[in-house]
């Protein structure tokens, strides 16, 4: 009879390690492994164990990825959701907005003498912006621009160029005269990288309302809001208040989304809602990534 219950038992508590390994596997697919979008998935990961954490080329590479099985779930921006539906209609009814890490900024950063307004708004065809390469945040942005007013953001120039390249372009003025950067606040690159050129360069307000109104997702919903970079953010390439010091700069502001396949959560609902408690509770670490350190 001893032998009996101790059989039970180690079967029981075989079954107990299978159901406690049973999680199946999330391929979360996120960015480059030196920017936020990782870091937010090891924060993630290490409330749900199950995740696995892909470096991959941003948003747009994420929804491919996404949506032909290569990925269960991705980090994307929400404007970039607005772009592939223009692209893959069909493909973008696969995924499921599940939740919203942070929101990112439009900053437009151009030469002082060869731009010479304080608005996006007044680009045009004299004008070229570097917007990154394709599947870029940066990229895909613009071609949401050019989705929601062609008359107006269609017949502007844009380079490849992306990082330090780009803004070493715009200082120097000849060939690039802007670069549009899609970043959260108090990202290392605007604080520590751009000032160098501060002399040359400087952060122009991307207040195009009308974006707020025209660029919209497949359920209606504004893909962007209104807000700014408060004064002080970025030292050197802000405008000069009246009174010396920066002022603030206006800007449009996009979601940090995270997404995932309908599929997938249709056949692993459980693990699902573990994902999604995960999050719930990795989005205090994850919000700091934006925050100033």
């Amino acid at each position: 009879m001893k032998k009996i219950y101790l059989l039970a038992a180690v079967v029981m508590g075989v079954m107990a390690a299978s159901s406690a390994q049973a999680a199946e596997k999330f391929r979360l697919c996120t960015g480059n492994a030196k920017l936020n979008y990782y870091a937010a998935g090891q924060y993630l990961k290490r409330h749900v164990p199950s995740v696995d954490v892909i470096e991959s080329k941003g948003s747009l590479d994420n929804l491919d990825k996404v949506t032909a099985g290569e990925c269960d779930g991705a980090f994307v921006q929400s404007d970039a959701l607005l772009v592939y539906s223009g692209r893959n209609a069909k493909a973008i009814s696969a995924l499921q907005r599940s939740g919203v890490l942070y929101q990112e900024q439009a900053n437009l950063i151009c030469n002082r003498k060869a731009y010479t307004s304080s608005r996006m708004v007044d680009l045009n065809s004299n004008f070229t912006v570097a917007i990154g390469p394709e599947g870029s945040g940066a990229n895909t942005t613009w071609a949401a621009f050019v989705a929601a007013d062609k008359a107006r953001y269609g017949k502007v120039r844009t380079s490849d160029l992306t990082g330090t390249l780009a803004i070493s372009a715009v200082a120097d003025g000849s060939e690039v005269q802007c670069a549009l950067i899609i970043t959260a606040l108090n990202a290392p690159f605007l604080k520590n990288e751009a000032p160098k050129y501060a002399s040359s360069v400087t952060l122009v307000a991307t207040d195009d309302r009308d974006m707020t109104k025209n660029a919209k997702d497949n359920r209606g919903n504004p893909v962007y809001t209104y807000g700014e970079i408060p004064a002080g953010t970025y030292k050197g390439i802000q405008p000069t208040g009246l009174l010396g010091g920066s002022k603030s700069v206006d800007t449009i502001q996009v979601d940090a989304v995270f997404v995932a396949n309908r599929d997938w959560i249709a056949a692993h609902q459980g693990d699902f809602e573990k994902i999604v408690d995960g999050f719930a509770n990795a989005k205090p670490d994850i919000e700091k990534l934006v925050q100033p350190k």
